[in-house]
């Protein structure tokens, strides 16, 4: 601000002023650094399950049930979570990330858990529970001649819209990233998030879809309007196909319900794999020695041909499609021709190229 130099007007506040407002600060940060806790793997949180922001740039969405066996998936996937979210409340990226957990149990108290997970990380995981209304309203959709989802699918199907519009109830998020409860989120993998991010407004600011990883997990959305376009489509399809290939029809616009929304905006892969698979049974029956992808792994199995990182159009990117990429890179670090001979960016030069 300014005011620099002024020796006149008001002069300063009396000493007494000063140092009470000294107190009074110490106070406030006395009381803050008291509500730090430590959690079992020694991270600090905030008692209370406080918002990380009024509107938070990110959140992390997980859907969970619980087994018969008593599999603990959603601890280890919170445990992963919470070892690449930001510890430090200074950290950009802590204030601005919101880790919900999206109850899609019935009754939803039986989901032991999940109430274990509430106990250990209530502080900095929000928990909600699913809209049991809209998940019964979609059930009573009728099976049609030519939909192929079997039962234990359409009940997934009819989960996940109570789970989106649980997600919808709450102050919207800018974006929203989609996961399962039996997924392992990568070391890192938030900051190629961020990166990812980055370059998909790059390369289309309108953009639909995100897509990091494999199934129902791992896909970014916007909130709000976008998040109810795809509860809609959900919810109005529930017996004709698994949810994964529901959301592709969503974002891709393949069908004529889903085309109109779809017109003009991009759906995007990355290259990299950024979760882990760690559950043993699927709805879908896939057989049990199938391969599983690592950790920033190429993004080409698991897909629907459509969604698998073309290494051919885009040998030199790490998001497809990447036809912006000429105008949208940094110009000095960027290919000789522009990128349109194929060649790669100048990601290591000298000064003597100069």
């Amino acid at each position: 601000g300014g005011g620099g130099g002024g020796g006149g007007g008001g002069g300063m506040r009396p000493s007494s002023q000063v140092a009470s407002s000294l107190v009074a600060l110490a106070d406030r940060n006395t009381a803050l650094i008291s509500q730090l806790v430590r959690t079992e793997d020694g991270a600090d949180r905030l008692v209370g399950g406080a918002a990380p922001s009024p509107r938070p740039w990110l959140r992390i969405a997980l859907m969970s049930v619980g087994r018969s066996s008593g599999a603990e998936y959603l601890l280890h996937a919170l445990r992963a979570l919470l070892q690449t979210h930001p510890a430090r409340v200074s950290d950009p990226l802590r204030s601005s990330i919101e880790i919900v957990v999206v109850n899609n149990h019935a009754p939803p108290e039986a989901h032991s858990v999940l109430l274990r997970a509430k106990q250990l990380y209530g502080g900095r995981v929000v928990f909600v529970e699913k809209e049991a209304a809209a998940a019964r309203a979609c059930r009573a959709t009728p099976k049609v001649k030519g939909d192929v989802a079997k039962e234990p699918v359409f009940r997934q199907t009819c989960d996940l819209v109570g789970g989106l519009e649980a997600l919808l109830a709450m102050p919207p998020a800018d974006h929203v990233l989609l996961m399962e409860d039996d997924w392992l989120v990568c070391p890192s993998a938030l900051l190629a998030l961020q990166y990812l991010l980055d370059k998909a407004y790059a390369y289309d600011e309108d953009w639909l879809a995100l897509r990091v990883s494999y199934g129902f997990n791992g896909v970014v959305v916007r909130g709000g309007a976008d998040l109810r376009s795809l509860r809609r489509h959900l919810e109005s399809h529930p017996w004709r196909r698994p949810p994964d290939h529901l959301l592709f029809e969503w974002f891709s616009g393949e069908r004529p319900d889903t085309k109109a929304y779809a017109a003009g905006r991009s759906y995007r892969v990355f290259r990299h794999n950024l979760f882990y698979h760690i559950g043993a049974l699927s709805t879908l029956n896939q057989p049990k020695t199938r391969f599983t992808p690592g950790c920033y792994s190429l993004m080409y199995d698991w897909l629907l041909p459509a969604e698998v990182f073309d290494e051919k159009a885009c040998p030199h990117d790490d998001v497809w499609p990447c036809t912006e990429a000429a105008r949208a890179g940094a110009p000095l670090f960027s290919a000789p021709d522009g990128g349109a001979a194929g060649s790669p960016p100048r990601l290591a030069w000298s000064a003597a190229a100069w």
